[in-house]
C-alpha cells in the first residue's frame, strides 16, 4: 500500500509501517507521521500529525520524532498508533527535502508542525 499527499504537486509515499516496527532505511527523505482517526470505519485513512525530512533516515531517526511522540504521548495517544510513511528522495539536497515538507505543511497543516 502506498499513499500520495500533495495538491499542488502529488508526492507518493512507500507503505505505512506501525512506528514501533520501522526499520529507517539509510536513504535522504520526506516523512509523514500519520495517525488512523477512526480505524474502526476507515481501516485505510491516516491523518498527518508531522512531515519532516531527513538526509540520512537511519541515522537521524531516532531523534528527529521525539518531540512529536511526547506530545502525543501527553495528549492520551498511545505510540503503537503512529504509523510512519517515507517519500524517498536520494540524492535531493536539503532545500529540495524542506521545499517538499514546506509545501505539505501548508497544504495539509498538520497539528504538530505548529508545535
Amino acid at each position: 500500500m502506498s499513499i500520495s499527499w500533495g495538491k499542488k504537486q502529488r508526492y507518493k509515499f512507500n507503505s505505512g509501517v506501525p512506528l514501533t516496527t520501522w526499520s529507517p532505511p539509510a536513504v535522504s527523505a520526506v516523512y509523514a507521521l500519520t495517525y488512523k482517526q477512526d480505524p474502526t470505519t476507515k481501516p485505510k485513512a491516516h491523518t498527518v500529525l508531522y512531515f519532516g525530512h531527513a538526509e540520512d533516515l537511519s541515522a537521524q531517526a531516532s531523534g528527529f520524532h521525539k518531540h512529536v511522540l511526547d506530545a502525543w504521548v501527553e495528549n492520551g495517544g498511545e505510540v503503537g498508533e503512529i504509523f510512519v510513511f517515507v517519500y524517498p528522495m536520494q540524492g535531493a539536497t536539503r532545500w529540495q527535502r524542506s521545499s517538499v515538507q514546506e509545501q505539505l505543511v501548508s497544504e495539509y497543516y498538520p497539528q504538530y508542525n505548529r508545535l
